[in-house]
């Protein structure tokens, strides 16, 4: 993997965080916006839930073709060691 370390780790660290909010709004956590000053807020849970899952999909399948010889989570050292 020498050379392609900090690319692998930054699909992977993405990845996990857009999982790890995709958990949140699954067990329950919501997003509200206003579309603009003053306006009532409206609930876009179900919508960023549903992209986020796509675009973790899509994510995913693009590690697996860019890295196909690691495990999904194969992140040797581990990713924050370097800090």
């Amino acid at each position: 993997m020498a050379g392609h370390d900090d690319r692998y780790i930054e699909i992977t660290t993405r990845l996990r965080s857009m999982r790890s909010f995709c958990d949140f709004l699954s067990q329950g956590g919501t997003v509200l916006v206003a579309l603009s000053d003053g306006e009532p807020f409206k609930d876009v849970t179900a919508v960023l839930l549903e992209r986020n899952r796509r675009e973790a999909e899509a994510l995913a399948r693009t590690r697996r073709q860019l890295y196909p010889d690691l495990a999904d989570e194969d992140v040797t050292p581990p990713l924050y060691s370097r800090h």
